[in-house]
């Protein structure tokens, strides 16, 4: 009787308690998501380096991961591989490497525009070394091209005792960029690596389809293959989109830079070009390379 008298005083003790903790803790949390919006205002109104200088490099690398038909294959001299599977690519030896930088770095500078920055080109880098705002060079290091193919599975069921599978492969170029950002005419003069990685694919559309007078069931399926073309319009939006991500990389920097006591955001901030409006990041734009 004791002991449950004791417990009987002592669980709203240990109510209080927990509450109490959970209150601080919110209180916590809750400030440190003011401070860090506050901080992405600043940012905002600051709207530093106010120039960038776009560079892209003479060539990109370009791979090929479709095996040829070719009797012992594996037993090839690795020269011999890599050059038959690039001739036996449907895209990346079609791909001109001008053409893809040019759409890539148009569609980077219209997303730069379009957030407010002031754009040079590799023409007019003599006008973008005299200026003298806060500036930031974004050099396209290195860009990579990897052709294999993708897989695309479906499954159906009609009834409770069979289940339709349908499998086949489909064409994908993985799109690997490397961005070096150095700053000019500011205190911090540290070189960054950034990396991201897209993936176009043909374009798929399909399913099963059920025949009831004959209990037939059928798989129809259309494919829009990849082309050069398309290759470069799809690298003009990634260009567009990386503007945003490069954006948010800056944001979030300044962030982290100047949170007090050196303490850690809770999360990433993303910059919303259509709404104009500073959220929280469900997604993964640039990784930084240490």
């Amino acid at each position: 009787m004791l002991i449950e008298a004791f417990i009987m005083q002592i669980k709203p003790f240990i109510r209080k308690s927990l509450i109490a903790a959970l209150a601080v803790m919110l209180m916590l949390l809750t400030g440190s998501c003011s401070v860090e919006r506050q901080l992405a205002a600043e940012f905002m109104k600051k709207k530093e380096p106010v120039a960038v200088l776009l560079l892209a490099p003479d060539f990109m690398y370009k791979y090929s991961y479709k095996i040829p038909p070719v009797d012992n294959f594996n037993q090839l001299p690795a020269e011999v591989q890599d050059s038959l599977l690039f001739f036996n690519s449907d895209l990346v030896q079609y791909l001109n490497d001008s053409s893809f930088f040019n759409a890539y770095i148009n569609g980077l500078s219209r997303g730069l525009r379009q957030l407010g920055y002031t754009v040079y080109r590799e023409a007019s880098t003599g006008d973008f070394i005299n200026n003298k705002s806060k500036a930031m060079i974004v050099n396209l290091a290195q860009l990579q091209l990897e052709e294999f193919y993708d897989s695309i599975s479906d499954e159906a069921s009609y009834s409770d005792e069979e289940n339709y599978n349908y499998g086949l492969f489909i064409t994908a170029l993985n799109v690997n960029s490397w961005l070096e950002l150095s700053h000019l005419n500011q205190n911090d003069t540290a070189k960054r690596v950034l990396y991201a990685s897209e993936t176009y694919t043909d374009y798929f559309d399909g399913g099963f389809r059920y025949f009831p007078l004959t209990g037939e069931v059928k798989y129809y399926y259309t494919i829009d293959t990849l082309t050069p073309d398309q290759v470069y319009y799809y690298a003009s939006n990634t260009g567009y989109q990386y503007a945003g991500y490069l954006f948010d990389y800056l944001l979030n920097s300044y962030i982290t830079q100047h949170m007090p006591d050196k303490s850690q955001p809770i999360q990433p901030y993303t910059y919303d070009r259509n709404s104009g409006m500073i959220r929280k990041s469900k997604g993964q734009g640039f990784i930084e390379l240490k």
